[in-house]
């Protein structure tokens, strides 16, 4: 008797594995909640545009009807949303690295005269002015975008690497 207390409170302390029947495999898709499901919509396009989307050869064969091209087109334009901010974060530390060059510079500029810059100072505004033109001409941004995309801040030291460039670092 003493080993059966013992069993029923072993029970009900030790937990046991509940056993789940396995979900039987349907053929086909598997089953989708209906927040997760596709929906349909209709969008009015110009004859231009449907001609664009029949003459529109894509690598991936599953990609043939208007509406995976379409599907194709919005999921590439995410993409290059997301390497363009990614593009200007780097053009971004490099305008801030010619800011901290100017601002090393800054005690040397009195209001009204000419700035006069040695050897080395000069080099050091060069270095960090070319590395925004290379970033400018790697990502291949043209000035006009750029005055839309960044602050007022950030515009003004980029038009002074511009200027910069332009005057051969002659004036500041």
């Amino acid at each position: 008797m003493n080993s059966n207390v013992l069993n029923k409170l072993l029970s009900r302390h030790i937990e046991k594995p509940e056993i789940t029947p396995k979900k039987r495999k349907s053929p086909g898709r598997p089953r989708v909640s209906e927040e997760k499901k596709a929906k349909n919509f209709t969008l009015c396009l110009a004859p231009e545009f449907l001609t664009f989307l029949d003459k529109m050869v894509v690598k991936d064969r599953k990609v043939q009807g208007r509406g995976r091209k379409i599907r194709f087109i919005i999921e590439r334009f995410i993409e290059h949303e997301r390497r363009s901010i990614e593009q200007l974060k780097v053009l971004k530390r490099s305008l801030k690295d010619v800011q901290v060059s100017l601002e090393g510079l800054s005690s040397k500029v009195k209001k009204g005269e000419k700035l006069n810059l040695t050897i080395r100072e000069r080099k050091d505004v060069d270095k960090a002015v070319d590395q925004v033109h290379t970033l400018m001409k790697l990502l291949h941004y043209p000035p006009k975008t750029l005055h839309k995309m960044l602050p007022r801040e950030e515009w003004a030291i980029l038009s002074f690497c511009l200027d910069w460039r332009m005057n051969k670092g002659i004036r500041l």
